[in-house]
This record gives C-alpha cells, structure tokens and sequence, in this order.
C-alpha cells in the first residue's frame, strides 16, 4: 500500500513517480486512437506501485476506468475516495455480491449462476447491475468457452442484453510478434462478439488487448485496452516502447557499514563469496524480506555514485552485501539504487527479472509491504537530468 510519510529509520524505500505516471498515460492516450478507451489496471496494489496514489493520479489526468483482481482491491480504492469506473478481472466470490453492489464495482462474469446471483441481490437492493462476460479465447484460465459462448443467448435470456455492458478476452501470447495462436484469439473473440451483437448486445466496453497486445497487434485494440506493465513505464516486449513511456519506480536504499576485508576473508552465509584483494564490502539495509530475489547472490548489481557495485554473498533475510572497492571516496549513507537510474547508469526491473529467471512483473510484485512507497512529482526536466548526471 502506497505511504507518503517519511518514517525515520531504515531508509530503503521505493520512490513512486506520479509525474511520470502521467506521462506515461499521457503517451498511451497519444499512442492510441480517439476512439479507444484505457483501462489501467492498478490490481496487486498497482503493480507494486501503491494502487491509492496511482489511481488517484490516474483520476486527476482523466483515466477511462480502472481495472482490479479482487472486491477487497476495489473497495479499498472506494474507501479511499476513488471515484473512477472499477472492473473487477476475476469476479467475485458468492457472498460478496452485496459489497460488489453497495461499493458501484463492475464484476467480469464467467457462470451464469454468479449473473443470477449479482441480478437478486440487486433486486432486493432495487438497483441495476452491470457487469462484464469473459470469453476463453485460448489462454484456457478463466471465462466462458468461446466455442460455446452462444448458450450464454439462451441461459439469461433478454434481460441480459441491458446488463452485460461489456465483453473481454485475455492473450496468453501476445508477446511474441505475429505468434499464429494470438491472431486465432482475435478472430475467435471476433466471431463471439459479432455474434452477440447480432442477438441485441449493446456493448459500451469491448476488449482484449494488454500490455503486449498494445504493442503488437493493433487488431485486437477494439473499443478499449487494458494496460498494465506499460502504464508503469516497461514493456512486455522486447525492445519496443511508445515515445515518453518510462519507469515510475525507483527502489533505493543507503550503506549502513563499509568493511575492509584482507584476502582470503569471506563474506555472508555460506562464506560462498571470498576475497581475492585487499576490499571494501557495504552492507546495505535490504533483503529477501523485502522482496530483493536471493537469486542475485553473487549474480546481481547495485548503482552507487553512478557506478555498479556487484552483490556479493548470499542474500539474507534483511540485509544485503556489495563490493565497494572500486567506487572512490564512499561512505556511509550513500544513496544506493536497486531498480532505477543514477547518473547515467541504469538497473532495470527486466535486467533483474533476466538475472533471476522471472518477469518485471514479478520483480514490482515482490517489493514487499515493509518498504514504504514514498510519492514524489517530478518535473518532466527533472527525469531527464537525473539520468544525464
């Protein structure tokens, strides 16, 4: 959960750019057409990124709809004051129908037995519902078949044609340009659609693509897309990113001690890093308890004073250990970066997703909920000169 405040005390926190943000929405927005709506999805806590300050950043540049996982993502968005549209991508659970209702979310439906659910409780409640119908296209996770969607016609009847204001599927390799099985889903969705509006479906929402499938398939952008990873400044694929897209995270510690280690010493559990040289080793407020992968042991970088500082040792639970030998005149409490720029140097949230056998999804997902989101608004010059130092 994203935290303003400035707690004295152990300094590794993750910086939020929210200037950033916005102009990375600001990008998509032009990157797309008029007519194509966004839906920034800001479900895990926005990506890492702290999902009340990123939807409220969102509302204040004019976002289309915001997009959750869960009821509990969306409440708590409500009980912060967010007033924008909010889907619910997985639904939600028998019993939560109520709060769906009284806190005006809009659930992705996939069984009409969740539709007769919702349209009860709205009608003891004498309120309308909406809601938005999955169709499985190929990703074979979550929705209604797309081969046999057509019995959704006959299973609710009328009725249901004013209250499904929406329709969507899910790419499951849109990454991959040009990939035959992407196409298949486009079409496929295509065909459902059509047939829906053919049966009187009205859809104020109709969408498919995510991330990659902004970047790579302009056929499947239909009325509205759902960026996620890209809205935070990454792209899914490689080497391709719309002008003015950039990262809005910034994860930074400081050294909390430097050692002169002689050769032949060793360093963290394990003793599996050993010193080859007269050294200097700093130790840094930040662990695996944080969400930095103790895959990066001995394999991992750090930025201080614009150079990079190789991790070395094992990573432990709450603190960290890298080389410092070759960075003049270091000292304590010197800013360190481990997702982010410095001067001209830079560790990406992919660099690390490569060195650990994941994804940069997962790298903004792991920061955990002890490293506090600190929001900053910086100035479109001031990004740029902090990378030029």
């Amino acid at each position: 959960m994203a935290d303003n405040r400035t707690i004295p005390g152990r300094p590794t926190r993750a910086e939020i750019d929210l200037g950033q943000l916005k102009r990375n929405y600001s990008a998509l927005r032009s990157f797309l057409p008029p007519s194509v709506r966004i839906m920034a999805v800001v479900k895990a806590d926005a990506y890492g990124h702290g999902a009340v300050a990123v939807a409220r950043a969102l509302e204040a540049v004019g976002v289309d709809h915001l997009a959750v996982a869960i009821p509990e993502e969306g409440i708590a968005l409500r009980q912060a004051g967010v007033q924008a549209p909010i889907l619910l991508l997985n639904g939600f659970w028998a019993g939560q129908e109520e709060a769906v209702l009284e806190n005006h979310l809009t659930p992705v439906l996939f069984q009409a037995e969740l539709v007769r659910t919702l349209r009860l409780a709205a009608k003891t409640r004498k309120e309308q519902i909406s809601y938005h119908l999955k169709i499985d296209t190929g990703m074979t996770r979550l929705g209604a078949p797309w081969d046999s969607a057509s019995t959704w016609l006959d299973e609710l009847g009328g009725e249901a044609s004013q209250e499904c204001t929406g329709i969507l599927s899910h790419f499951s390799t849109a990454e991959v340009p040009r990939d035959p099985g992407t196409l298949e889903q486009i079409e496929r969705f295509r065909g459902v659609v059509r047939q829906f509006e053919q049966a009187g479906y009205a859809f104020s929402w109709t969408h498919l693509a995510n991330s990659a499938g902004i970047l790579n398939c302009p056929g499947s952008w239909f009325s509205a897309v759902r960026p996620g990873l890209l809205l935070y400044g990454v792209s899914p694929v490689e080497g391709t990113i719309p002008h003015g897209v950039a990262p809005a995270l910034s994860w930074k510690t400081t050294i909390m001690q430097i050692s002169r280690l002689d050769p032949g010493m060793t360093v963290g559990y394990g003793r599996t890093f050993r010193v080859s040289k007269p050294s200097l080793i700093a130790t840094l407020p930040v662990g695996y308890a944080d969400g930095l992968d103790r895959r990066l042991s001995n394999r991992g970088f750090v930025l201080i004073r614009g150079k990079r500082a190789p991790i070395v040792g094992r990573i432990s639970m709450d603190l960290t250990t890298v080389d410092v030998t070759e960075i003049p005149s270091i000292g304590l409490g010197e800013e360190t970066v481990l997702i982010g720029a410095q001067g001209a140097a830079e560790i990406t949230a992919g660099e690390m997703a490569a060195l650990t056998g994941t994804i940069p999804y997962e790298v903004f997902c792991r920061i955990g909920s002890r490293v506090p989101r600190i929001c900053v608004e910086k100035p479109f010059e001031e990004s740029l000169s902090a990378k030029a130092l």
